[in-house]
């Protein structure tokens, strides 16, 4: 394989480990949902329906932090173009800074905030929602 053809298959990385992250989120927020349905039913929520939802989100936000790294390293040394020279990249800026908040307050919710629940909602949510519009945008920008 030459060089050109490397760099190609490479600059796929990013797309890819973004749409992995994605697929993740969505997981998350689907434990999330059958959560809050069973605290709207007055059901018992189980121990082991939250540690799953907590491990996929922490999973989540680590490959979303680690996405949003390959991002620019592609945009910069695969692609040749600036850093932050798209409306995806200004959405990645975006979508990193939702994930965190989704995570800083899943961690008050966690630690027994009942506060932070719809605060945890409207972020999760919103995370999701400007991710998928993230990878739309994105999709201009592949090789």
């Amino acid at each position: 394989m030459n060089d050109a053809a490397m760099i190609r298959v490479l600059a796929f990385v990013h797309p890819i480990w973004m749409v992995t992250s994605l697929v993740m989120a969505i997981v998350t927020a689907s434990l999330g949902l059958e959560i809050r349905r069973r605290h709207r039913r007055g059901r018992p929520v189980g121990g082991e329906l939250r540690r799953r939802h907590l491990r996929f989100g922490k999973r989540t936000l680590i490959l979303v932090g680690m996405g949003f790294v390959l991002g620019p390293v592609s945009m910069v040394f695969l692609r040749g173009r600036d850093l932050l020279d798209s409306f995806h990249g200004i959405l990645g800026l975006v979508v990193l800074g939702l994930f965190a908040w989704t995570g800083w307050s899943g961690r008050a919710l966690s630690q027994g905030e009942e506060d932070a629940r719809d605060i945890h909602r409207i972020a999760a949510a919103s995370s999701v929602a400007a991710a998928m519009l993230s990878a739309v945008a994105g999709f201009i920008l592949l090789p």
